[in-house]
């Protein structure tokens, strides 16, 4: 009954990642990191088919020689280390780390996974990870721990990572993400600890298994929230952060709208292309981020190359200083990482006063605002 209660909750949880992988590869999102996290789910769907399997070993009903046991034991260890280092990549591409930045810091990272690999592979002689006896008995090793550790600590060094950048107030529209990413570590080693009381239910694959279904709802989330491209908030996230600003306004304070657009965006879509118009988006993006980073603005975008900043002001809206410190941003991150050409925004604003109902209302007056601008930019 143990072992039938064993087998039925992986295959379970065997289920729960079969559907998630199934709409992670239907998506519409291929980007590279989603190649992780799909190998994630694959690297965790063969350990929970392996680890019904070994029950079944062990409990007498599938008989196989000491050295089929052995293969079923490493390939299980093997699953669970591809799994981890491709959770680590995956994690820390979310978060733009260096770390991942490029396929040789890639390989740097994997050097641990290599070293499982050769403590598990080895262990056929060594038994060094674990071993198996004539009678197909299994015995945990003098290095399992190290084996552990490797596995876990990728895990939890890019827990610690997601959640110092929590904190981080450029990151506050994406946070939610990055408490994703850490509560992935804390999940399967708190249903670990409870496995130690009950030991006939396998409690790591659920822990990995829910893990794994809360990164991928709070994926979805995501898609509704922000804008794929730049990670800003999208303009129905911006709507609702109007509507709401609207409703409570704080006394003395003024809530501005700015409209920011791309000088001469089309020329280099035509010049460059259109992937380097999206890096041209997104630097934009970054710089409106550091214009946010105490927290006190609301950065969004509106569409095509047009963004929109809200934040309160106690003076009156000042595009033009907006616009100087955007442009300030670009011109330094042009300076740190050289691109073919150099960037520029206009800047319009628009108050929010007792004729003005609607978001498009406010968008309407910055807009009349940032032709202004751009026609004495081209008559001086």
């Amino acid at each position: 009954m143990q072992s039938l209660l064993y087998i039925e909750v992986n295959l379970l949880c065997l289920l729960i990642l079969v559907l998630v992988l199934f709409k992670v590869r239907m998506g519409n999102d291929l980007r590279n990191r989603q190649f992780w996290f799909s190998a994630v789910l694959m690297a965790n769907i063969l350990a929970s088919f392996l680890d019904i399997l070994w029950i079944l070993v062990t409990k007498g009903s599938m008989h196989v020689a000491p050295l089929g046991s052995f293969c079923i034991n490493a390939a299980y260890y093997l699953m669970a280390s591809v799994g981890s280092f491709c959770w680590f990549v995956y994690s820390e591409k979310v978060q733009n780390s260096r770390f991942v930045a490029s396929r040789a810091r890639i390989v740097a990272c994997a050097v641990p996974l290599m070293v499982s690999f050769v403590l598990v592979l080895s262990s056929y002689w060594t038994g060094w990870a674990f071993s198996i006896d004539a009678d197909g008995g299994y015995e945990r090793g003098s290095l399992y721990y190290a084996q552990f550790f490797i596995v876990y600590g990728y895990g939890l060094v890019t827990a610690a990572h997601a959640l110092l950048g929590s904190f981080k107030k450029e990151n506050f529209a994406v946070r939610s993400q990055y408490l994703a990413l850490m509560y992935f570590a804390i999940l399967p080693l708190l249903f670990i600890t409870l496995q130690a009381l009950a030991p006939n239910v396998p409690l790591t694959c659920v822990g990995v298994a829910v893990a794994l279904l809360w990164v991928f709802l709070d994926m979805q989330e995501q898609k509704i929230s922000l804008d794929p491209l730049t990670q800003l908030n999208n303009r129905t996230q911006l709507a609702k952060h109007v509507a709401q600003r609207m409703r409570h306004r704080d006394a003395g304070q003024t809530l501005c709208l700015y409209l920011v657009d791309v000088d001469h965006f089309k020329a280099i879509n035509d010049t460059y292309g259109h992937v380097e118009g999206d890096r041209a988006l997104q630097r934009v993006a970054n710089a409106l981020r550091r214009c946010c980073a105490d927290g006190s603005g609301f950065p969004a975008r509106y569409g095509g190359d047009e963004f929109v900043l809200v934040r309160d002001s106690a003076s009156p809206c000042d595009a033009k200083a907006i616009g100087a410190y955007l442009n300030a941003e670009l011109a330094q991150g042009n300076a740190g990482e050289p691109a073919e050409y150099s960037m520029r925004v206009s800047v319009g604003s628009a108050a929010y006063t007792e004729g003005v109902r609607t978001l498009q209302d406010l968008v309407h007056l910055a807009d009349k605002e940032l032709y202004q601008v751009k026609a004495a930019r081209s008559d001086s």
